[in-house]
């Protein structure tokens, strides 16, 4: 399974926050060649409906932007990784990248395994123990 964008750094990235672009870069960084390829902002889950939008270009489009995001989905042979970024990463980033897991299973290749990613720049208290109980893997760079 290949990602769209190469594992290195770019001169923009697809739906990240500045202070999300600053924890991925030093994330890859410290890990040249954990991914062999990568996805940003990628859609999972079921769009909201907009019955009362009338069926046009304006609808269509909100149906796709209320879709959930992953930031960062990280490829390794027979390997996926769900990746949130998150600042000061708390109880919030556990919700969302299990979320996420559950909203990605569907699209994954038979003869894959997947994995749940925290990367973050601040510890906080109990979260590294948190995602330890839950195989989370969590990073602080």
């Amino acid at each position: 399974m290949e990602g769209r964008f190469p594992y290195k750094k770019l001169p923009k990235y697809p739906h990240l926050r500045p202070c999300d672009i600053k924890i991925w870069e030093k994330f890859i960084e410290a890990s040249p060649g954990m991914y062999e390829t990568v996805d940003y902002d990628l859609k999972v889950g079921t769009p909201r409906d907009y019955k009362t939008a009338p069926p046009d270009r304006i609808k269509e489009d909100l149906e796709y932007l209320s879709r959930k995001r992953i930031d960062v989905v990280g490829y390794r042979p027979s390997e996926v990784h769900i990746i949130e970024l998150k600042p000061s990463a708390g109880i919030e980033a556990i919700g969302q990248v299990e979320c996420y897991f559950d909203l990605y299973v569907p699209f994954l290749p038979y003869g894959y395994s997947i994995s749940k990613v925290i990367i973050t720049d601040c510890e906080i208290p109990d979260i590294k123990d948190l995602c330890f109980k839950r195989g989370i893997l969590y990073f602080v760079v």
